[in-house]
């Protein structure tokens, strides 16, 4: 997951935004309580969203607390504990993720390039393994996820087989939350079904993102086949303008599918914040990425004149 899945916070109330900071804040205290530290780097939007999912359909009991900010002590912080599994699910996912995505890098660059990466991973591996120990189900679909990602990236494979691993990581992940405190069985369906286009939507979003730097460094990414783009270093202002509609048009079909999905389910209290994150905030993130740029080049290149 790639940071792409967080609240749209003008539409939330003030209430639902204090209780989302305090479902990150909590993420990041019980990330450095059970991993060490330096997990905390570790934390992400995405992983937050998962605790906070796994914290609704759970109908877990949590009490507000308010204690010092673990990071900066002269900050007092909101936390919102819980006495299940929640937040050290989320926290072994976040561990599990940088760490494979530590592996990826090693990968797809050179021994230079990889450097940073090379010594992070040796930090992050035995708290990989730890994590793995604790919650074998997470590291087994996330190791599954990563080896057909590879897979499907070095046969050069189109956008629907290349998002097929993360979506099916996703579906895993949340319809194994139906197995989890009160949720009940039967929104196991909806759930994976979330999780599926969720994931699909991660891909898309982070292929999209990346689109331009690699048709620059010459790297795979399955939009450059399906648009056509084979060969191209850098693309002229209407190709560009092309390939953003055709990869808008993508994450929005799949977007749409998500809320459809999130629909059925039945989301406890903190139903508000993640319908806020399906419908208002992955489409504003889309428009950042995808559109907001153009329109500050265009300022920037009017002031020029």
């Amino acid at each position: 997951m790639f940071g792409y899945v967080r609240p749209y916070k003008p539409e939330l109330l003030v209430r639902e935004y204090g209780q989302y900071k305090a479902v990150y804040c909590q993420l990041c205290r019980v990330l450095g309580e059970e991993y060490g530290p330096l997990a905390r780097l570790a934390l992400s939007y995405d992983c937050a969203f998962y605790a906070l999912v796994a914290l609704s359909v759970s109908g877990a009991q949590v009490e507000e607390r308010r204690r010092r900010c673990v990071c900066n002590p002269a900050k007092a912080c909101t936390y919102l504990p819980s006495p299940g599994e929640e937040y050290k699910k989320a926290a072994a996912l976040c561990v599990l993720l940088t760490y494979h995505k530590l592996r990826d890098d090693l990968a797809d660059r050179g021994f230079w390039g990889s450097l940073g990466s090379r010594m992070l991973l040796a930090v992050v591996a035995p708290q990989a393994k730890k994590a793995a120990k604790r919650f074998p189900f997470l590291a087994e679909e996330a190791q599954k996820a990563m080896e057909s990602q590879r897979q499907a990236e070095e046969a050069q494979a189109g956008v629907d087989p290349c998002a097929e691993p993360t979506a099916l990581l996703l579906q895993a992940l949340f319809g194994e939350l139906a197995g989890c405190g009160g949720c009940e069985s039967r929104q196991r369906p909806a759930l994976e079904r979330f999780g599926y286009f969720l994931g699909r939507w991660v891909y898309l979003m982070d292929a999209a993102d990346d689109l331009q730097d690699d048709l620059r460094e010459g790297s795979f990414n399955p939009f450059i086949r399906r648009l056509g783009l084979e060969g191209k270093k850098e693309l002229s202002q209407e190709e560009r303008q092309r390939a953003e509609e055709a990869c808008n048009e993508a994450l929005n079909a799949t977007a749409a599918q998500l809320v459809l999905a999130m629909n059925l389910l039945e989301l406890g209290p903190f139903g508000p914040i993640i319908e806020n994150v399906a419908e208002k905030g992955l489409p504003q993130v889309q428009k950042e990425i995808l559109f907001l740029h153009v329109k500050e080049k265009s300022r920037r290149e009017l002031k020029e004149l």
